[in-house]
């Protein structure tokens, strides 16, 4: 079974190598055109966002490679606001309005909230899901809302990853009607 996992884990490392040349491509190509347009081209934002759709898609790719290397994925300093701001702005929150028109999204962000340490590529994924598993669940029209709070523990208690300890944490909720 070791072996079978090692062998796997090398094909996995293989794959993710070569993807990772291929978005070099995609992540390098638009900032080449975007020098060779006019600053004012409507060709400019789409190139822009091809861009940071590879920039993501590199960052799942480099995550994978540490899990690979039974590494720990990296992490970062992030603001979850932002994160939700950043989706709500892309081509994939675009894409999931056109199939759920009668869904609306509103948001309650506290504008003071908490920085957070963790891998941004997998908190946004997640918010991603949350918000599409609610417009999803929801027949005809009705709404998917986005909360962020900051939250003060003040006793322990036990989580799903083990002990909550006392301190400062950001509260994210995603519900739908």
């Amino acid at each position: 079974r070791v072996q079978k996992m090692e062998v796997v884990a090398n094909i996995a490392g293989g794959v993710a190598h070569d993807l990772n040349n291929v978005l070099a491509g995609a992540i390098n190509y638009p900032d080449l055109l975007c020098m060779r347009i006019p600053p004012d081209s409507p060709l400019r934002e789409p190139l822009e966002k091809i861009k940071k759709s590879a920039v993501k898609a590199a960052a799942i790719v480099s995550d994978l490679l540490a899990l690979v290397r039974r590494g720990i994925v990296t992490k970062k300093i992030a603001n979850i606001n932002l994160l939700i701001s950043e989706y709500l702005n892309s081509p994939e929150f675009e894409k999931l309005k056109s199939y759920h028109s009668d869904v609306a999204v509103e948001t309650f962000l506290d504008e003071n909230l908490l920085n957070i340490e963790g891998s941004p590529i997998h908190i946004t994924k997640a918010i991603m899901n949350l918000i599409s598993n609610g417009a999803e669940a929801i027949f005809g029209s009705g709404k998917v809302t986005i909360t962020t709070r900051n939250c003060m523990i003040e006793h322990s208690f036990m989580g799903y990853d083990g002990e909550i300890t006392p301190g400062e944490y950001v509260v994210l909720e995603i519900t739908d009607t």
